[in-house]
């Protein structure tokens, strides 16, 4: 099984992350930071919520999502909320 994580590099996600890789998931992690460090085996897909191909892009291949957003709440909702139902209705298109 191979899982997705968005906001894999904060708090709440890095540990999201090492509890997969604990259950002996292949994970991927989609990150802004194309410098992000991961423990080893996990996979970094370069991408952003507010840019849907990045998104459907770094699910290719993926079986599940867990999407984990934090401190970007804000950031997401000050900004053109648009943006954010494209990738949303991307990703329920995808994973359906």
């Amino acid at each position: 099984m191979k899982v997705l994580v968005t906001g894999g590099t904060g708090k709440t996600g890095s540990e999201v992350v090492k509890s997969l890789l604990k259950r002996g998931a292949a994970v991927r992690v989609l990150t802004r930071n194309p410098n992000a460090k991961f423990p080893a085996g996990v996979e970094s897909a370069i991408g952003d919520l507010m840019d849907p191909d990045s998104v459907r892009s770094a699910l290719q291949g993926c079986d599940k999502l867990y999407l984990v957003v934090g401190s970007q709440a804000e950031e997401l909702a000050s900004s053109s909320r648009e943006p954010l139902r494209i990738t949303l209705r991307s990703l329920a298109e995808t994973l359906s």
